[in-house]
């Protein structure tokens, strides 16, 4: 019986060590707020720490703290406060640290990174600006001791150094930062200031760093040209080589916050600002040339194709009278007597009339974009397309309708569609990923909804930087005839162009779109940027 008994009080152990994630964060926002003098929001959070991890006493003791004096300044209306967005963003966080582990970069204030009482400034040596030769053989301890002293520094040994006897150092024309450099990449250790003439000298192992070496809080802005999605990614791979601890940002200021040991956190802002190199830029000129021309022909002999047919003659005694509309016009007559009948003459004309004209559009645009980064253009109009359609019956009252549901509509984007991705290949050449869509309604509708026609061109284009591209082109050319005349006699072979009526149409519509790139922010060089040696005996060194 006491094996169970045993491990159910394991299990209630293991159960009270585990606190809430959330509760956690919450608890850090709420410390923050107290110390910024929100006392209101402080509360809040606290009770909110509070009521999903009950088990943590603090939660309930700084809650209760404060509870006196947040009730009298919201009731005096002096302060109020909103934590639903700090509870949704805590809750973000744990979900994000329960899929992927802990956060690469957490969002915070320098100012209040700056307060932390373990952080303190590094102090920076007083060197002479002198070069020296060495060729010594010695212990470690005498090494450092006579290098150290040839440019007026003190050295002070961890108390369990333990020196490598009659060890050969030999050099010459360095300053104290390449000998010191030389020196330790010898003898296997690492030093730091711990004052203006002194330094700290111990064994390069994980455990005496983590000991001795102090911590320190470098900032640097991030450029303009990144975004914070290319800083949690630059922040996953430095801490992946590094194992460094903790990335912070500043969101208000863009500032990049490195919290670690003196010598990892500037290999890893090193590392950080080479990953984070402004991304070159582009000014892609977007040409849409149309040229549109119409040649109209209209020429012929219009003759008539109806007549009137008239009675002349006397009928039954009486004379025949003549409609008042046909009054005034010329007959043909035919017959005699009672029979006597006429047709009417019409007017005929020839004509020949000629027509032309002629249009050149050119569309000029430009638009800048960054390396790999996609520029999307639209030249045209939304149009809108019904997504479903109400056909049924419509209740009515006294001419008003009581039930006709409204359709859904959706409006598609007519016109000239382009998506750009330019990147920078090598020297000036730049390959553009391109895709083009235009889209027109056609003729044909079905329930009152337009059919769209559509043309695309999907390719990769590669050119020199300033040189024009020839992206597509489209040629248009309608010709049409019209005819109109006597039957039989305007189809004729030879005379059928005389005696009939003729419309002649011939339109032509030429498209071309071009592009050019240019340049207009060059990427940084990565050579320029700091090169590093990493190793599993001597850590991490900065080699400039």
């Amino acid at each position: 019986m006491k094996l169970p008994i045993l491990f159910l009080a394991l299990g209630v152990l293991l159960c009270q060590a585990s606190p809430d994630p959330v509760a956690a964060r919450l608890a850090k926002r709420a410390k923050k707020a107290e110390n910024s003098g929100e006392t209101v929001r402080a509360y809040l959070l606290y009770a909110e720490a509070a009521a999903r991890d009950p088990k943590t006493e603090s939660y309930r003791a700084n809650r209760d703290a404060l509870a006196s004096a947040a009730k009298l300044l919201t009731k005096a209306d002096v302060e109020q406060a909103d934590i639903n967005p700090d509870v949704q963003q805590a809750t973000e966080e744990a979900e994000r640290e329960k899929q992927y582990g802990e956060p690469p970069v957490e969002l915070a204030r320098l100012s209040d990174w700056q307060r932390e009482e373990k952080l303190g400034p590094l102090p920076t040596l007083k060197v002479p600006q002198i070069s020296a030769d060495f060729n010594l053989r010695a212990s470690e301890r005498s090494l450092f001791e006579q290098v150290a002293s040839r440019y007026k520094i003190r050295v002070v040994f961890d108390p369990e150094f333990d020196p490598k006897q009659d060890v050969r150092f030999e050099i010459s024309g360095v300053d104290f930062r390449t000998a010191m450099e030389a020196l330790t990449a010898v003898t296997g250790t690492f030093m730091f200031p711990i004052s203006d003439t002194e330094i700290f000298v111990a064994k390069d192992t994980e455990a005496k760093r983590n000991e001795y070496e102090p911590n320190i809080l470098l900032t640097f802005p991030l450029p303009n040209a990144v975004d914070q999605k290319d800083l949690i990614d630059a922040a996953n791979s430095v801490r992946a080589i590094l194992n460094a601890r903790t990335v912070g940002w500043d969101s208000a200021n863009r500032m990049v916050m490195i919290r670690d040991r003196a010598g990892r956190a500037r290999v890893a802002r090193g590392l950080l600002e080479s990953l984070l190199l402004p991304k070159a830029q582009f000014a892609i000129e977007i040409q849409i040339l149309t040229v549109d021309s119409s040649v109209a022909y209209h020429y012929g002999l219009q003759l008539p194709t109806s007549t009137n047919a008239a009675l002349l003659g006397p009928l039954g005694g009486f004379q025949r009278v003549i409609p008042a509309s046909l009054n005034g016009m010329t007959f043909l007559a035919f017959g005699g007597g009672a029979s006597l009948f006429g047709i009417t003459l019409g007017n005929s004309n020839f004509f020949a009339t000629y027509s032309e004209s002629f249009s050149r559009t050119l569309y000029d645009a430009t638009v800048v974009v960054g390396n790999g980064q996609t520029a999307n253009l639209h030249i045209g109009d939304k149009y809108p397309i019904a997504q479903s359609l109400y056909s049924g019956y419509a209740q009515q009252t006294n001419s008003s309708a009581l039930y006709n549901p409204i359709g859904q509509v959706s409006f598609v984007d007519l016109g000239i569609i382009l998506k750009i991705t330019p990147r920078l290949t090598s020297g000036d050449d730049v390959s553009m990923d391109v895709e083009a869509d235009y889209r027109a309604l056609g003729p044909l509708t079905i329930e009152t909804v337009p059919e769209i026609l559509q043309r695309g061109f999907k390719g990769t284009v590669s050119m020199r930087e300033g040189q024009w591209a020839v992206l597509g082109g489209l040629d248009e050319q309608t010709l049409s005839v019209n005819r109109s005349g006597i039957a039989g006699l305007a189809d004729i072979p030879g005379i059928n162009q005389l005696f009939s009526e003729n419309t002649r149409n011939t339109e032509k519509s030429k498209t071309l779109l071009v592009l050019k790139p240019k340049i207009t922010r060059p990427p940084m060089s990565s050579y320029i940027s700091p090169q590093f040696l990493l190793g599993p005996v001597r850590g991490q060194r900065v080699l400039m």
